[in-house]
Formats: structure tokens, sequence, C-alpha cells
């Protein structure tokens, strides 16, 4: 078991969910994203494709935007690495941060172009701009050295890509970007960062299985939406996890905020996704989350890796903290998660603590990237809703179109 929680969840939970559950897992689902771990083709061709990266580029830039990105920066940042850079977002100072890098190794950097429906403009646009800077500079063309990920339907980007005659590896139709991080848009930036595939396949299947834990884990956030608790906290006692918070935001956010169910009316009350990170945010975050007013739901997770940290201080220069002593680093970290769940409670603050088994990281990861995933689509099926469309984000894409082709 990879996700522990502190104390038993109430079993009754469970006959709620294993319908909405068994929904999202049949044929007739709208996403095909829990059928992943099946795909021999996604595993095979990302790994072939990242072994190839790896032996003929020295580094690497990721062009993509949310689903196209987050998932994928998660798992770089956990591996941390540092040849690796990600465009996604149209900052400039941020572009310019990033080419004044890579161009530095230009002639050894590839571009991995990630777009699911193959017309982002932020995407489209940093890679017109980045082979704009190329020719001007270099006098070359960065395309030889540009990999596509993409719906492999016509679209602007695979089109693209076939007319060069350049690899593209396929994101399915029916998996939308934000469910999409086990497909090659994720599985390819896994294989560079040295992430073993079929690792992080086993712990994906694993959490296919956990049904029990992922009803009962829905269950928790379902009475938290009926206690009008409008914020869910998660909370991550792991300094590596702040991409992958990022992640959670955008896959809660655009699949459960929703304004209609399925039927038209109006849809339910889910809570808005908020992240804090270890013992940073005891001090930024914490006053207001303890005193401030109960519309929280806070789940907070503490990990293997981090409570067995082998450093310890044998010299304490400080009188006042001599009982740290040669004690392990992470006596200190688990009692402050420990002591931040007891505060809470304290304070009448609804709240959750988990124990994370990350003693192997990549199978633990592909766990947490499908647990999540289940369960944000189960509590939408529980609720009638859509949750793998994105309709006010498409309407704020067509909105900026307008203005930049001069229509509003």
């Amino acid at each position: 078991m990879i996700l522990h929680p502190a104390r038993s969840l109430a079993e009754s939970d469970i006959s709620l969910f294993q319908k909405p559950l068994e929904a999202v897992l049949s044929e007739n689902s709208p996403s095909t994203f829990h059928k992943v771990t099946e795909e021999d083709r996604f595993f095979t061709q990302s790994e072939e494709l990242s072994q190839f990266l790896k032996k003929n580029y020295t580094h690497f830039v990721v062009i993509g935007v949310g689903g196209s990105s987050m998932g994928a920066r998660a798992i770089a940042e956990m591996a941390v690495t540092d040849n690796l850079y990600f465009m996604d977002n149209v900052d400039s100072f941020e572009f310019s941060v990033i080419w004044s890098k890579v161009s530095k190794h230009i002639n050894s950097t590839a571009f991995i172009i990630i777009s699911k429906s193959g017309s982002t403009i932020e995407i489209l646009w940093n890679y017109s701009q980045l082979e704009d800077l190329a020719q001007a500079q270099f006098e070359k063309s960065l395309i030889q050295q540009s990999f596509f990920i993409s719906e492999t339907t016509s679209n602007p980007l695979s089109d693209f890509a076939r007319k060069h005659q350049r690899p593209l590896l396929e994101i399915p139709l029916k998996i939308g970007g934000r469910f999409s991080v086990l497909t090659p848009v994720g599985l390819v930036i896994a294989g560079l960062c040295g992430v073993n595939l079929s690792q992080l396949r086993k712990g994906a299947s694993l959490a296919l299985s956990d049904k029990s834990l992922i009803a009962q884990f829905c269950g928790l956030f379902q009475k938290s939406f009926a206690r009008e608790e409008n914020i869910s906290l998660f909370w991550f006692y792991n300094s590596n996890y702040r991409w992958f918070g990022c992640w959670i935001q955008q896959l809660w956010a655009e699949s459960l905020g929703k304004k209609n169910d399925r039927d038209g009316k109006a849809a339910a009350k889910f809570s808005t996704p908020v992240i804090a990170i270890g013992s940073s945010d005891q001090h930024s975050i914490l006053q207001q989350v303890a005193h401030g007013p109960k519309d929280k739901f806070v789940c907070i997770f503490d990990f293997k890796s981090v409570q067995t940290s082998a450093y310890s201080v044998k010299n304490i220069l400080f009188k006042e903290i001599d009982f740290m002593q040669g004690r392990p680093y992470g006596d200190l970290i688990t009692s402050q998660s420990k002591a931040t769940y007891e505060a809470l409670k304290q304070n009448n603050v609804s709240c959750e603590l988990f124990n994370v088994d990350d003693t192997d990281k990549d199978y633990s990861l592909g766990y947490l990237f499908m647990f999540f995933q289940l369960v944000v689509a189960t509590l939408g099926e529980y609720n009638n809703i859509n949750a793998f469309d994105q309709p006010g984000v498409a309407l704020g894409k067509e909105i900026s179109l307008k203005i930049l082709k001069g229509q509003l």
C-alpha cells in the first residue's frame, strides 16, 4: 500500500462511490485515461525516444502549457534535473532566461513540443520564437532537433511534424490534457529524468486496484463539500511535490469547477484547490488556516523518504536545540507534519493525515498520479458532472483570440 491514512476512514463511504467508480472504469466512460497501463506502445515508444534523446543531446526544452506541462514538470522536479527547461508561459523574461542558457548549447539541445489539440497559441508562438532566434543568431533551423507529442489527427502541430518527417508520439483522442501524464506527455520526460517507466506503470496499476481507498477518499471530500468547506488544501511535507501540487490544482479545478451538470442543471459546488509545502508554509499560512474561517479541508501528506533522512547534526551550535544532538533530520519534519495535524484538530479545522510510502519513488509516483485522477473523475461522476471538459477555459481562449485579432 502506498497511501496510508493515519486513522481509519469510514467504511460506509465505500458503497456510495462504488457505482460512480465503476462507471469511470467502464467501457462507456468518456475518457480512457484509466486504460493507459494496458497500452504497451505508450511505454515502449516513450522509452525509445527518451533513450535516443539522452544519447544524442545534452539539454532539453519542453514547450507545453497546462496539462501538456504540469505533470511532466512535476516528474522533473522530483528528479532534480539541471539540463531540462520548461516553457509553459508566454512571459518574455522567463523566455529570455531559458534562451540565454540553451543558446550556449544550441547544437546539443532537443526541443520537445507538446500540445493535445496541436493549436494552442502559447505553444505555437514559443516554438516559432525559438526558431526565429535560432535563424537570426545561428543561421540554423531547430526543426531537425524537434520532437512532437500531440493528437495524430490533423492539426497544426501534427501536420507540421509530418511535413518535416519528425517523430510524433500520440496523445489519445479520449484522454484530455490534464489526464495525460501517464501517456507520452509525461512518460518521455520521465524517461529523460531516469525514471523507471516499468515501475511507474506498476504503481499506476496498483492504484487502479485500490478501489476501497479511492471510495473512502472521495467520501472525505464529499462530506467536506456538504460542510460547505470551500477550500481543499493539499499540504505536502516534501519540497519536491510543489509542481505535483500544481498538477492537482489543474486536475481538480478544471475537472470539478463546472457551472452546470450533465442535465443542464446547476452543478454541485466543489472546493477551490490550494497547495502548501512543509514547514515553509507553517510559517506563511498556518495562522490563517488554524484561526481563520472554518471553510477548509486540509489533507496533510508526509513521506517515508523524508522521514528516514540519514542526515543528523553531530555538533549542535546552539544549546537551545541540543535535544536534536545526533538525531536524524527526518525526526524534525515528521514532528512538524504531525504537529500541524494535531494543532488543526484542536482548532476544529477539518483535516486528515496520510503517510506516503515512497521507498520506490517511481512506483509511488505512478500510483499517486493515477490515484488522484481516479478520485477526481469519481467525484465528478457521483455529482453528475462532466469531469473531462473545460468550457470556462475555452471561453477565455476565444476572447483572447478576438482581442489579438482586433475583434474586441
